[in-house]
């Protein structure tokens, strides 16, 4: 009986290292052939040994992980960036990986040859629709949860499926849940846990724009129109229902915010960002909610929060020829509409640049675009708005049904050639590209800043 869980032990450690070093070996090789390959590791890994992650995480003391519709990955980088500050190690999935196989990945790449893998919090932005299996293997001390938007509906479904699904994950495990309270779809996890942190944004904190419709006109419990008394956009705000659903008191509140540089006030003092986009203060503040609750100081929060950029396609600024671009990943109607709320509160000129896509990653049914509020573009100052990706000509379309003066559309289906076509025509301009569209977009826009920049030279 002892030799024969020697060798079952033996036979689980070899499996496990075997996977790590094909992991490994994957993803060197696909970065040497010039490819991404950020989830490469992780499938091969998984292949191999189906409880690989399971088994490295116990070299790591704490797990934090951020969910929700939009603002994932800022909010997982910031945190990651706050807990930094204070000498801690940390690994996070900065790239934005996170089903599976980017969870994978992501501990094979920070895990020895020999399968040490030694940190003081693993920090990890997860896929909504992944999160039920990977709480199977994992159990967070925190889980964040930041909205939930419509979002690819041939991938994750309805949002009602979706949050049935993640409450049934949720509620055989104990975890500190830190949850968005202007958010009623979010609010509907807290019965879940008693242990619950509550972030949100006062009435006056800020005028947003009433650009896109509410995902959540009905109460979750008991199916009646809920009441609004002020929305900052989408269904965030201060939502309630005669049942007694209705939004929590924060913890954590912001009551003033300005754009340009963003800066915000809280309780605790006043808070400074050298990001743009100003409904990233809702990102800030689910992160400063968690450093809090972890004991981080909040000198350290207010330096680390004035020191961090985030450069992975989300409100990255560059510049070119003098002027302003700026690059946002947007996937859904929400994350669009706040992207065109965005746009409008400027007033000089300026032109549009979209690149949908509709492979896998991006979602196959584009119909999503038909709920974004284009008919506010309807300005002299968007002089032009250039449509592009495999999509290009759903976008078009889509621009016409909206009524935007047809000299001002343009159809350029290659990335490339949308591009050079915009900064050829230099003026502030905004990139909007979709997943699989960010990468390409980024490529050929540092090229031909590169190029620029030598022919200055010369």
């Amino acid at each position: 009986m002892g030799a024969f869980t020697i060798l079952k032990g033996a036979e689980v450690m070899i499996k496990k290292n075997v996977a790590i070093i094909s992991g490994k070996t994957a993803g060197k090789l696909s970065r040497l052939l010039g490819h991404h390959g950020s989830t490469l590791p992780g499938v091969v890994a998984i292949k191999i040994d189906p409880n690989i992650i399971r088994k490295l995480s116990h070299q790591i003391k704490h797990f934090i992980f951020i969910t929700g519709t939009n603002g994932k990955t800022t909010t997982s980088n910031l945190l990651a960036h706050l807990l930094r500050s204070t000498g801690m190690k940390i690994v996070n999935n900065f790239e934005g990986a996170n089903m599976m196989s980017g969870v994978a990945a992501c501990l094979i790449n920070n895990t020895t040859i020999l399968g040490q893998l030694k940190y003081d919090y693993a920090v990890l932005e997860i896929d909504e629709a992944s999160l039920p299996a990977i709480l199977k293997q994992i159990t967070p001390q925190m889980l964040i949860i930041t909205n939930f938007f419509r979002d690819q509906l041939d991938r994750y479904g309805e949002i009602d499926m979706l949050i049935k699904d993640i409450e049934k994950a949720i509620h055989p495990i104990e975890t500190k849940m830190i949850l968005n309270a202007d958010d009623p779809f979010v609010f509907r996890l807290s019965s879940l846990n008693k242990n619950n942190i509550y972030y949100g944004l006062g009435k006056r904190a800020y005028a947003f724009g009433d650009y896109g419709t509410s995902e959540s006109k009905y109460c979750p419990m008991c199916g009646d129109e809920m009441l609004y008394e002020h929305i900052h956009f989408n269904q965030l705000g201060f939502f309630s229902c005669s049942c007694g659903f209705e939004r929590p008191t924060p913890h954590y509140e912001i009551d003033r915010i300005q754009s340009n540089p963003i800066t915000f006030s809280m309780k605790s003092g006043t808070y400074q960002m050298k990001m743009t986009g100003t409904y990233n203060v809702y990102n800030a503040l689910a992160a400063i909610t968690c450093a809090t609750e972890l004991g981080i100081q909040d000198k350290n929060i207010k330096d680390s929060l004035l020191n961090f950029h985030l450069a992975n396609g989300r409100m990255d600024l560059f510049f070119y020829k003098g002027f302003p671009y700026i690059v946002n990943l947007n996937k859904n109607p929400s994350g669009m509409n706040v992207s065109i709320s965005e746009i409008l509160s400027t007033h000089y000129e300026k032109q549009i640049v979209y690149f949908i896509n509709d492979s896998i990653a991006d979602g196959k049914d584009v119909s999503w675009i038909w709920d974004i509020d284009f008919e506010c573009l309807q300005r002299e100052d968007i002089q032009r708005i250039i449509c592009s990706g495999t999509r290009a000509s759903d976008i078009t379309l889509r621009l016409k049904y909206a009524g935007i003066d047809p000299n001002k559309v343009i159809k350029i289906p290659s990335i490339e050639k949308a591009i050079q076509y915009a900064f050829s025509h230099p003026m502030p301009t905004y990139l909007l590209p979709t997943y699989t569209a960010l990468l390409e977009v980024k490529n050929h826009t540092e090229r031909s800043i590169k190029k620029e920049n030598e022919s200055c030279t010369l």
